[in-house]
């Protein structure tokens, strides 16, 4: 993280942490999509793959990956290569 000197007061600038949503498309089929999402991100099986397909066809839209700018921007820069439609958004905490 970088610091800067303010005032005598050392201040550190937050990341800001990102999601990235796949975004529902009449072009490519189930197999394409989970197989794209098992090859793309890290961690992510048959059956979760599976599962993310089935919301973002019934729902329009759902969270693949959270993480910061860096690892994020490479992500959706090969699911874009890909054809798939993703989308970058500001990770919002929910408030109690």
């Amino acid at each position: 993280m970088e610091t800067s000197k303010l005032s005598g007061n050392i201040r550190r600038r937050r990341r800001k942490r990102m999601k990235l949503y796949l975004l529902d498309d009449d072009v490519h089929s189930f197999e394409y999509v989970i197989d794209s999402l098992t090859s793309f991100i890290p961690l992510c099986n048959s059956l979760r793959a599976e599962q993310i397909a089935m919301i973002v066809h019934n729902t329009g839209e759902c969270s693949i990956y959270s993480g910061f700018a860096p690892e994020i921007y490479m992500i959706f820069a090969t699911f874009q290569k890909a054809g798939l439609q993703v989308q970058i958004r500001e990770y919002k905490p929910k408030r109690k």
